[in-house]
């Protein structure tokens, strides 16, 4: 049986195949590959490590990273005239 190796779901598709070879597409977590895995046993769920969970990743939205070079480039500008 073909499980997904994200997941592990049994639930693929064929998304392309022919004489390149094929590639799935998974219905549980949209997993796209040609990597699957052959197992007739129930496969474990995926690790995450627990430190993933407990670190939020900070993102700087866009504008405010444009309004920081331009305040930036203002003040040297402003200093460069002095």
């Amino acid at each position: 049986m073909l499980r997904c190796p994200a997941c592990g779901s049994p639930d693929l598709y064929e998304e392309l195949g022919g004489y390149g070879g094929f590639r799935y597409r998974c219905k549980q977590c949209g997993y796209t590959g040609s990597f699957v895995v052959e197992s007739e046993e129930e496969l474990p769920p995926p690790e995450t490590g627990a430190h993933e969970e407990d670190e939020t990743p900070s993102t700087i939205p866009l504008w405010l990273k444009i309004a920081a070079v331009l305040l930036v480039f203002y003040l040297f500008l402003t200093l460069a005239t002095l």
